[in-house]
């Protein structure tokens, strides 16, 4: 990373102090900037590596910068990371649609802001480091390796991505799952007896678990999800949010459920009951908790919770009362 030069622009003094000494002690050169506006005008003067951009600032914000920036054919290149206040998805998503590579929340440590950028600029810079399928050093192996409150499990994938990374993310906790990553493609998930998707997503949503990555692919596991690591980190987190939307609408987890009166009218017509529906149904006649729902179905949990969500709208299925036996 020698001579490489890093563009901090935020309106807090103190950030930008922060950054520029732990940045300049690790051989970065800084060049800094309050606002959006001045940081195009230092941009013209230096060119930079790397940007580090906080979202929220008077004149020209973040993203009106990050526009600025990706608009312009000499610097749309440039990888830029979003600082920011808040973790809400739509803020996320908006970030990585306009192109940023990753994105960090305030507060922040700046200890982690340095791995994230060094793992960037190995990609963006061709620089050799921690190459797909090797050790590296033990400074690199301890920089994937962490608890998922401090390195959200989205965020890494971004970065393995990012990086073109190869092998498989091991996270553990209350459970357990993996990620399998072939040159920065997420090719396999597997969490308890969920796969795919559905495992992923799961995972995604994970705030109590550690995690490591280990550089070492695995030729078994065939790429069978399709879209690309961004678009699926972006529905996750879509997912996850829908999820939590529609918590207050459906019984809890535990809880057992059974069906209605309201069902043999709504089965009096098969084409109106979608086939997610009719699965819900029939666990619903086993006196199936949601939980187990979203073991044995296969499908997406937010799709199962929104096909759980209106069947108990069109009063086909019911909570039933604490203590209530469930089926085989």
């Amino acid at each position: 990373m020698d001579a490489a030069t890093i563009l901090v622009v935020d309106d807090n003094r103190l950030v930008r102090e922060l950054i520029r000494d732990t940045f300049t002690e690790a051989g970065f050169v800084v060049v800094t900037a309050s606002g959006g506006a001045e940081a195009l005008e230092r941009l013209e003067e230096k060119r930079a590596d790397l940007i580090i951009t906080d979202v929220a600032m008077p004149d020209m914000d973040g993203w009106a910068f990050c526009e600025a920036v990706k608009g312009d054919p000499r610097f749309r290149e440039i990888p830029l990371v979003f600082l920011a206040s808040h973790r809400e998805v739509p803020e996320r998503l908006r970030g990585f649609r306009l192109g940023a590579y990753d994105y960090l929340s305030k507060p922040f440590s700046v200890e982690e802001l340095l791995v994230r950028v060094r793992l960037i600029l190995e990609r963006t810079r061709g620089e050799t480091g921690l190459a797909a399928g090797e050790g590296g050093s033990d400074a690199e192996r301890q920089a994937l390796a962490g608890h998922t409150s401090h390195f959200p499990i989205a965020d890494l994938l971004q970065l393995l991505s990012v990086n073109g990374k190869t092998g498989t993310l091991v996270v553990s906790g209350r459970d357990s799952g993996r990620v399998h990553v072939r040159e920065g493609r997420i090719v396999g998930a597997v969490a308890g007896t969920a796969r795919g998707r559905k495992a992923l997503f799961r995972m995604v949503g994970w705030t109590d678990a550690d995690f490591r990555f280990e550089p070492k692919d695995d030729p078994a596991v065939v790429d069978d999800l399709g879209p690309s690591t961004e678009r699926l980190v972006m529905d996750a987190l879509v997912a996850l949010d829908d999820l939590a939307r529609l918590r207050d609408q459906l019984p809890p987890g535990p809880a057992l459920v059974g069906v209605a009166e309201g069902v043999r009218e709504l089965l009096a017509d098969p084409a109106s009951v979608s086939p997610l529906e009719f699965a819900v149904i029939r666990e619903a006649r086993e006196r199936s908790s949601l939980d187990t729902m979203l073991e044995r179905i296969d499908a997406a949990d937010i799709e199962i919770a929104r096909a759980v969500a209106a069947l108990l709208a069109r009063g086909a299925i019911q909570p039933l009362p604490s203590g209530a036996a469930g089926g085989a």
